[in-house]
């Protein structure tokens, strides 16, 4: 068939393109210079007609609920002229406004109903469909509320159940608010298809048990994180299998954890940056009981449990993205993007829905969870100048109406102090440490001036020691140990240079930040998913030397959680009688001090140290006793890539991992 100038045309008069059918529709086409013309109701041909008038009648109790697509062609000597419409079939539904205070998602209401909500606006119609109506998707039709908000109040009974809605008759698709899914394949392995996800409710569960009743959050300027990939720390174990870790990260001293991002993502391996539903724990690492007893277990040790937050992007199997895909001009959760953002559908978090949605999902983590704080990815990426001037700001002050005492922390790389300057954001990833330290420690390099200026954050910007979190380790990055054997440093340099990272790291002003296996100097490579850390490093007569560094980071995270100077903003690099590539600084003004001597140099070199303070001191890497300080100094010898620091008042380490 050909098309042309002298092909038939043809125009369907009704129905018209989109209309809404409430009776049998009356099918009219108008067709010249036609011999022929043939229809298709959803590509199936349902009439041809080889004279006028055109006309066809639909039985319209045969059409389904839904959009419908029509579609007309009219031929003559091998030409053919085409015309394709939409219109819809709507089933009987009520519009009236949603219950005044009623929250978005699922809501016991005490009576044996369940409230189910989905802000959807300009949807059709949409069903709630699930175990208690035989995923019937006409059996319960919602109720819309004029401002774009389906709901329906109906009996549930108690137990578990699974539900979807279905929107307009043809997309099935779990509650965005589902704070549980089952999201699994026909074979039962875990699935990424949108239609395979399904919400699980517990209806009539009683309250969870907490039992760390009496836990204090520790305070900011003592916070010392423990990052960590779960599947990484506790390979195929989930939440619980972090729970069985809890007692070796207490002993080493941390008192902060914080997993990569823990919320349901696709499929069963992710670090998690790629979040599907922002209210349900990833079900590959358990339960949100599972989670909950995580939490508990450890606040029952004194450690504070910090949730890594993604509100920049979706994955694009996300309920929420497939509510209306691409169409950003009627998503009213995301816009279109063009710029990098690793692929993934771009939040749109200056709109109302978002903000609700955002907030919503925010203060439910620190209520229900009873979490400490919320690391939010991402932030620079946050490309909103309408609250405060920083739209990521916005997001800790939603955290903040929840808990005004939670860890609002920012990921703002390059960092920006401005950031935490104007916002309600308490603090960041200090990227800009992160790298030039270990340029620093990496190269063998020193300038004094520059490592003056990253030790004290309000030389960088920063109104206090406190809104900078100083790391040279992080999921983002290769490890240290891995780039100084790169580099070719010995064996014996390249550990003594992973303790001077992490002795700068701890010793520094401000929370200090460590990634699970820096502390016994892990090496394997960077990989963006499971790399299981290898705990046997540190065991047997081989583990030696990763027990030695293992131990050297206990005492320094003791040395930071415990010392009254690490505390304090108080930093004085010394500039005089210094060795070249050698620095040496103190921390605490007045009363107890700590002393730190680093060679960045590849050359030994013998340091006289400051000791500026009456009283004991002690080394506190080897924990012994220094003799009796003479004209306020004493001597140390350090090898390339070596570090000693000093303490007053300062207890050795008693007991072993």
């Amino acid at each position: 068939l050909q098309t042309g100038d002298d092909a038939p045309e043809v125009r369907l008069l009704s129905p018209q393109d989109q209309e809404v059918i409430i009776d049998n529709p009356l099918v009219q086409l108008q067709a010249e210079r036609a011999e022929r013309a043939e229809m298709w109701l959803n590509g199936r041909s349902i009439a041809a007609v080889s004279a006028t008038p055109f006309e066809l009648k639909i039985p319209f109790r045969q059409l389904k609920y839904g959009r419908h697509q029509l579609t007309a062609r009219a031929e003559r000597d091998g030409l053919v002229g085409m015309q394709e419409i939409f219109f819809w079939k709507l089933p009987p539904h009520r519009m009236e406004n949603l219950p005044q205070g009623t929250p978005w998602g699922p809501t016991e209401n005490g009576d044996g109903t369940v409230t189910f909500t989905l802000h959807a606006p300009g949807k059709r119609f949409v069903s709630l469909v699930g175990d208690f109506n035989g995923w019937d998707p006409f059996a319960d039709m919602m109720i819309a509320s004029p401002d774009g908000t389906w709901w329906l109040t109906r009996p549930v009974s108690n137990g578990t159940c699974q539900y979807q809605f279905c929107i307009e008759g043809r997309r099935f698709l779990a509650d965005p608010y589902a704070r549980d899914i089952e999201w699994k394949d026909e074979q039962g392995r875990e699935g990424h298809e949108p239609w395979q996800a399904r919400a699980v409710l517990r209806v009539g569960q009683p309250p969870f048990a907490w039992t760390a009743t009496n836990y204090v959050r520790p305070a900011l300027d003592q916070l010392v994180i423990y990052e960590f990939h779960l599947d990484d720390l506790a390979p195929g174990g989930g939440f619980t299998g972090v729970i069985a870790k809890l007692d070796y990260i207490q002993g080493m001293g941390f008192n902060a954890i914080e997993p990569l991002p823990w919320m349901e993502f696709t499929v069963d391996r992710s670090w998690g940056y790629n979040p599907a539903f922002h209210f349900a724990p990833e079900s590959a690492y358990g339960t949100p009981d599972d989670l909950k007893r995580l939490v508990d277990a450890a606040h029952r040790r004194g450690i504070a449990v910090i949730m890594d937050g993604v509100f920049n992007h979706m994955d694009r199997n996300s309920a929420l993205y497939q509510l209306y895909g691409s169409d950003f001009e009627a998503s009213p959760y995301f816009r279109l993007f063009r710029g990098e953002n690793w692929g993934f559908p771009d939040l749109d978090q200056q709109s109302r829905a978002f903000k609700r949605y955002g907030a919503d999902a925010i203060q439910y983590w620190l209520t229900e969870y009873r979490i400490d704080g919320i690391r939010f990815d991402a932030t620079r990426f946050v490309e909103w100048a309408g609250y405060n001037d920083w739209g990521a700001g916005w997001l800790a002050w939603a955290g903040r109406q929840a808990d005004p005492g939670s860890y609002m922390i920012a990921e703002h790389i390059p960092s920006d102090p401005e950031l935490i300057n104007r916002t309600e954001m308490d603090t960041t990833w200090h990227a800009t440490f992160r790298w030039a330290i270990r340029g620093k420690v990496e190269e063998a390099r020193l300038d004094r001036g520059e490592l003056a200026r990253l030790l004290d954050p309000t030389q960088m910007g920063f109104s206090n020691a406190c809104q900078r979190i100083a790391y040279t380790e992080s999921h983002d990055e290769e490890r240290v140990m891995r780039e100084l054997r790169r580099k070719g440093f010995s064996a014996d340099e390249a550990d003594r240079r992973a303790v001077l990272a992490l002795a700068l790291t701890l010793t520094a002003p401000g929370p200090a930040m460590i990634y699970a296996g820096q502390e016994f100097g892990e090496d394997t490579p960077k990989v963006v998913g499971s790399n299981p850390i290898n705990w046997k490093r540190a065991e047997g007569w081989f583990g030696r030397r990763a027990r030695r560094l293992r131990d050297s980071a206990r005492a320094l995270v003791k040395l930071r959680t415990t010392h009254p100077a690490l505390r304090t903003a108080a930093v004085k690099v010394e500039e005089k009688g210094v060795p070249e590539g050698v620095a040496v600084y103190t921390r605490g003004e007045s009363g107890p001090v700590v002393v730190v001597a680093a060679n960045f140099g590849r050359r030994k070199r013998q340091v006289e140290v400051p000791l500026p303070a009456d009283g004991s001191w002690r080394n506190v890497l080897d924990g012994t006793a220094l003799a009796p300080v003479r004209e306020g100094k004493t001597s140390v010898i350090l090898e390339p890539g070596g570090v000693a620091v000093f303490a007053t008042e300062f207890a050795p380490l008693v007991g072993k991992l």
